[in-house]
């Protein structure tokens, strides 16, 4: 009797172990589990937080006249008027600045011309190659112009280019020389210059 009861007790335990103890055991583990993820994600959660308020902070620290100068860096649209106007700005500004009164004049000619940028043509250039950021969200638009200048004018020209407030790629520059034998002097001789840039915007996401 009492190896039937023994028996009858054993049997009850496995069922109770594989029916009840087994399954509780597995969704203890399963929490468990689940617990150690959850704090994870918080730990997380708490380091994007640190740095989304240091970014902030910096951010705040970052002046009007700051935030506006890296707005004309890299703006959030192509601004095709406003890059032909500040090209020809920069041009009208050398002018004035110089002395000399040839670069005023036509070569070989007593009659006067008002200098600008000449063909301007702007379309949608090509992705850049990726790097440490999402390219996908930065637009490139290849600018293309002539200009005509003395060879020291447009050196000149050229700083002002690179050191602009907005940022510019030159891809390539060609010219061509008018006829200068009745030039005395070489540095009056006005050339023609093509430029190719690229120039960049933010998309809006």
């Amino acid at each position: 009797m009492k190896a039937i009861i023994s028996i009858i007790l054993i049997a009850a335990s496995i069922a109770f172990f594989v029916f009840f103890t087994n399954p509780k055991r597995a969704e203890l583990k399963a929490n468990q589990i689940e617990v150690g993820k959850l704090n994870i994600a918080q730990e997380n959660a708490k380091i994007l937080k640190s740095k989304i308020d240091a970014l902030l902070k910096i951010k705040s620290s970052i002046s009007e006249a700051d935030t506006e100068k890296i707005k004309r860096m890299i703006p959030d649209n192509v601004e095709n008027v406003r890059l032909i106007i500040d090209f020809d700005s920069m041009l009208q500004d050398l002018i004035k600045q110089k002395n000399t009164a040839y670069i005023y004049k036509k070569t070989n000619s007593t009659e006067s011309e008002e200098f600008s940028i000449d063909s301007p043509k702007i379309s949608k250039g090509n992705t850049i190659t990726a790097g440490g950021f999402d390219t996908s969200q930065l637009g490139v638009a290849d600018f293309t112009f002539a200009v005509s200048l003395t060879y020291s004018d447009f050196l000149d020209f050229l700083k002002r280019i690179e050191t602009s407030s907005r940022i510019f790629d030159i891809q390539s520059i060609s010219f061509t020389s008018p006829d200068s034998k009745n030039i005395r002097n070489p540095d009056e001789i006005v050339y023609n210059f093509n430029i190719a840039l690229k120039t960049y915007w933010l998309k809006s996401k």
